[in-house]
């Protein structure tokens, strides 16, 4: 892998970004060519050894000369319009980008010769599943939001172009994403970083909970969702559409999530109670064991050191 040649999308998004990073340390001689709209990116998050084509996923030249000149192996699709209650709003432009975008990637892709095309699918598509952990074969999908519907979209146009073309795909439903570069005000926010954006007066919006805070996820710390990735392209396997839960294996609620923030910051805060969100679920927590047979995802950071973490990186933005 020392001297492949690998496409990101959305590569200045809070995901996107992260995996740039660990893949580069990681792989010091892959040429790494990024594709970012920065319609939720940030430029101050884009490596500074990454070839870099500012555009669209849904602009065919692009595409096309992206994939002519660079001929990447591997093609990691992280770019999406994100969060739920933005696609309950705006349901056309949300499909636009995460469904015919992904289509046009994935058509790109295999008129190119790409090896593998690794998608970032969402939990989201289970839609409040009805047994927990969640297992993928226990569980079929029903998705509540626009945004939760598009993600799903993008793995079964992964199985189809599998099919009908023999182009390898994988989709990775992601649970709860959080960590370093994920700002408060951001289309990625989680209550984690949205508290910590307020806790440390990088905002003026006040702390506040949707519902009554007894809601519980499977936070899964972003250096997992980059191993994800890069094991995922390392595997061996012919995945041909498969789909794999990523997340953390452990649940915390937001009430205890308060808590921990508390103990690690010795800021306290009381968050001003809202109305829950539409579209949302209670409760999330993966099963992960699917992914772990198949290839050797093991989560290496928990929920504590990756709030940890996640602070020490609040910590250092303020210094």
């Amino acid at each position: 892998m020392t001297k492949k040649k690998i496409l990101v999308t959305g590569c200045a998004g809070f995901i996107g970004s992260n995996f740039v990073r660990g893949f580069r340390r990681q792989f010091p001689e892959t040429e790494i060519v990024g594709l970012d709209d920065f319609s939720t990116g940030r430029r101050d998050a884009v490596h500074p050894d990454l070839i870099l084509y500012e555009g669209s996923i849904l602009d065919g030249k692009l595409l096309e000369n992206i994939f002519k000149k660079h001929g990447p192996e591997f093609v990691f699709h992280f770019a999406a319009l994100p969060r739920v209650s933005y696609s309950v709003e705006n349901p056309v432009e949300t499909s636009e980008a995460n469904i015919i975008g992904t289509v046009a990637l994935l058509d790109a892709a295999r008129k190119n010769g790409v090896r593998r095309f690794i998608y970032s699918a969402s939990s989201s598509a289970y839609g409040g599943a009805k047994i927990l952990p969640t297992r993928e074969s226990e569980n079929a999908p029903d998705p509540k939001s626009p945004y939760a519907a598009q993600k799903y979209a993008g793995e079964i146009f992964c199985r189809i172009f599998s099919g009908l073309y023999g182009m390898d795909t994988v989709s990775l439903r992601y649970f709860n994403v959080f960590g370093p570069w994920q700002y408060g005000d951001s289309a990625y926010s989680t209550v984690i970083s949205a508290w910590l954006e307020s806790l440390y007066g990088f905002t003026d919006l006040k702390p506040y909970i949707d519902g009554d805070g007894s809601q519980s996820r499977d936070f899964c710390f972003v250096d997992n969702v980059v191993q994800a990735n890069i094991k995922a392209m390392q595997s061996v396997e012919d995945f041909e559409g498969e789909f794999f839960n990523i997340g953390n294996g452990e649940q915390a609620s937001l009430g205890e999530v308060k808590e921990l923030i508390e103990q690690f910051t010795g800021k306290k805060f009381t968050p001003a109670p809202r109305p829950p969100r539409v579209g949302d679920v209670h409760d999330t927590l993966a099963d992960i064991s699917k992914a772990g047979e198949h290839f050797g995802y093991r989560p290496e950071v928990s929920f504590r050191d990756g709030l940890k973490k996640t602070i020490d990186w609040f910590d250092s933005r303020v210094s």
